[in-house]
């Protein structure tokens, strides 16, 4: 009988002990990260679904996960003028327009937005039972690389999100050391876009012009980002250049469109014969993930219309390995 008990109680220990031992990896598996708004998102486990909204969201998690993390694709990832991350996105599922049915529809572990999604979306995300974890729509390179802390640690992969930060600085302070070895006058250039509100003085590419060595003539004539190109501040700007992004093919006929007629004024065509113009496709002009080290070198080679920073491979800035 005691040899019976004592069987029984052994029996009864192992199964409370592996009860126990489930709950304990069950509740190991969940953690909190903080967002970029200060706010704590609970996840049950390590997410291996993520969808973001935005191209350079998109970029800068591929520095930290492969896209085999992704639950699908923003659609602009895969048109290689604008993209960085064309060819590691070509057999996702591309997303155009972002509603709570395709959103849900890809079943994400969670949904990554930034100050430049739609709040009203944000919002019905959550009501769906989804968690959304925020990072920041850029203006500063500080905060592409805060966005890199921040997709590190929602992935729990902050010694690779580091390595990604110090490729980053790497790149920076390459760029900083032949900026500054310069000894001619910084060239003066205007940004013409479709996007003709975008470049004044708080914009990333304020920032980025300033870390290329040259002066962004937009900022010089007095505009802050949001503000409309106009005369008067291109008279002040006095620009060596006009830098034209240079569209990816579906935006061909709009930018060739926009071009003429910028140029049908007399007071912009007087300028063509004493102002260069620089074309740059828009990835190197827009981008704002990690991958904008290249946009740098590419738009400072432009500025000063020589090359000082060779041509080199444009691969994705990874910390971990392939």
């Amino acid at each position: 009988m005691k040899r019976k008990c004592c069987v029984l109680f052994c029996a009864f220990f192992l199964v409370v002990s592996v009860l126990v031992g489930c709950g304990r990896k069950n509740s190991a598996g969940a953690y909190t990260a903080v967002d970029a708004r200060g706010k704590k998102v609970i996840f049950s486990h390590e997410p291996r679904r993520i969808l973001t909204d935005s191209l350079h969201l998109d970029e800068t998690l591929l520095t930290v996960v492969p896209a085999s993390h992704l639950a699908g694709a923003y659609y602009l990832d895969s048109e290689p003028g604008l993209s960085f991350i064309a060819k590691e996105t070509e057999t996702l599922t591309k997303v155009r327009e972002y509603t709570p049915e395709s959103i849900a529809a890809l079943h994400p572990d969670v949904f990554v937005a930034s100050d430049w999604s739609d709040p009203l979306l944000v919002k019905k995300v959550e009501e769906m039972g989804i968690p959304v974890f925020f990072c920041h729509g850029p203006v500063t390179v500080a905060q592409i690389e805060d966005n890199v802390r921040l997709l590190a640690l929602l992935t729990r992969q902050e010694i690779v999100g580091r390595k990604v930060i110090n490729m980053m600085e790497r790149e920076l302070n390459q760029i900083e050391e032949v900026a500054a070895s310069q000894k001619s006058r910084k060239p003066v250039g205007i940004l013409l876009s479709l996007m003709s509100q975008y470049g004044g003085a708080g914009s990333l590419y304020d920032e980025l012009a300033a870390r290329g060595g040259w002066v962004n003539g937009l900022s010089k004539g007095g505009l802050k980002n949001g503000m409309p190109l106009s005369k008067e501040a291109i008279l002040a700007a006095r620009p060596d250049f006009f830098l034209v992004s240079a569209p990816y093919p579906s935006e061909s006929e709009a930018y060739e469109h926009f071009l003429q007629g910028f140029f049908a004024d007399p007071f912009y065509a007087s300028m063509r014969d004493s102002v260069r113009m620089e074309p740059l496709a828009d990835r190197y002009v827009y981008d704002a993930s990690p991958m904008v080290v290249y946009g740098i070198k590419k738009m400072a080679n432009h500025a000063y219309g020589k090359i000082l920073f060779p041509d080199e491979p444009e691969e994705v800035l990874k910390g971990y390995e392939p």
